[in-house]
């Protein structure tokens, strides 16, 4: 199959206006993939109009940035490790939106963002959270006043690091966690499968 009918076949697949593209839809890197459901969420949270400026730290499968990109907006996104980054550059090429869509290599820390077409950012979403404190003392000095901050988690020590680099900077953060359970076959029947819980920390910078 053609890059072309490859493309063709992803927009054919998925013509909506809504978020939440399904998960059948993407590679998916050894990061795992953040699922359609908390894609939604998470667009939701950015509270977007479709002409803002995101950065998409730690952006795995490019999953986020697809979402936000689909909705009218600039995507910048970051991924540090080289697996990751060629899965997130097929995805995104995939979609049609390598003209939406800037994706760097490198560690958030040390990515010089001044030479973006512009230094400000209205929304900086953190999918991944390594070195979380390094990685936003870079983001925070780009993000617009007024702009927002959303941090993905999974694990507990991170959610309360990620609250705490939030306050240090001023931003009161709200915390929302989602538990997804889907429906599978269960001996003829139904039962409910749970998924990691999700925890979303999130605020404006003053």
């Amino acid at each position: 199959m053609s890059d072309v009918e490859q493309n063709l076949g992803v927009k054919q697949e998925w013509q909506y206006k809504t978020t939440g593209i399904p998960d059948s839809l993407f590679s998916r890197s050894k990061a795992g993939l953040t699922r359609e459901e908390i894609r939604s969420v998470i667009t939701s949270k950015a509270r977007i109009k479709g002409t803002e400026r995101i950065l998409d730290v730690g952006t795995g499968s490019g999953s986020v940035s697809i979402e936000f990109a689909l909705l009218g907006c600039d995507v910048t996104a970051v991924e540090k490790d080289e697996e990751n980054f060629e899965i997130a550059r097929e995805n995104i090429e995939k979609f049609g939106l390598a003209d939406k869509i800037r994706l760097i290599f490198g560690e958030m820390e040390h990515i010089n963002l001044s030479d973006t077409d512009s230094n400000s950012f209205d929304v900086a979403f953190f999918g991944g959270t390594d070195n979380l404190e390094k990685s936003f003392e870079n983001v925070f000095k780009h993000l617009k006043t007024g702009g927002r901050v959303i941090i993905a988690a999974v694990r507990l020590e991170t959610v309360v690091e990620a609250i705490a680099v939030l306050k240090n900077r001023g931003i009161n953060p709200e915390v929302l966690n989602i538990c997804l359970n889907r429906g599978k076959d269960l001996g003829g029947k139904t039962a409910l499968a749970p998924s990691y819980p999700i925890f979303l920390i999130y605020g404006d910078k003053k």
